[in-house]
């Protein structure tokens, strides 16, 4: 289903109650990626560990399907709407872009540090878990836009790779 306008659950006891456990697992990513940089690794190793996970969730929490209309139903959930002020604007056979209007993981960062680099180059690196979850169906990912970059929200397309002409 395309909706038109993005909801706001600011209201929504339900969507508050997902937004704080959100904000926790948000503060939790922080902390091990805060840790495992301390602790010598490189962004490109979080990335490659966060790639995996999403791998993982693609081959195991979603629907194994060539259809990206069937997937994007199994993605955009209630729950997730509900959180994130979601909005599908385009859902075609070869396109679904997800728009975010608020963010809890990066409203979790915020609650730590304000900078703004810092949280762009977590927000980058947490999109791996979706990277991760796009190159199980050799589908790839897009970031328009992110509220982790400061743009206001969040354009998240994903779309199916274009064949190449021989």
């Amino acid at each position: 289903m395309i909706k038109n306008q993005a909801e706001n659950f600011n209201d929504d006891r339900e969507a508050l109650e997902l937004r704080a456990a959100s904000i926790n697992r948000g503060k939790w990513v922080y902390q091990v990626v805060r840790h495992a940089l301390d602790a010598g690794m490189s962004w490109d190793e979080i990335r490659e560990a966060i790639h995996r996970a999403g791998a993982y969730k693609g081959y195991h929490e979603f629907p194994r399907t060539t259809d990206l209309k069937e997937f994007a139903r199994g993605f955009a959930t209630q729950d997730l709407t509900k959180v994130n002020d979601g909005r599908i604007p385009v859902l075609t056979d070869e396109e679904f872009i997800w728009e975010v209007h608020y963010c809890p993981m990066v409203e979790a960062w915020m609650s730590y540090t304000d900078d703004e680099e810092f949280i762009s180059k977590l927000c980058d690196v947490c999109m791996e878990i979706d990277r991760g979850t796009m190159s199980t169906y050799g589908w790839e990912l897009d970031l328009k836009e992110t509220i982790g970059r400061g743009d206001g929200r969040c354009m998240i397309c994903m779309k199916k790779k274009l064949e190449k002409a021989n």
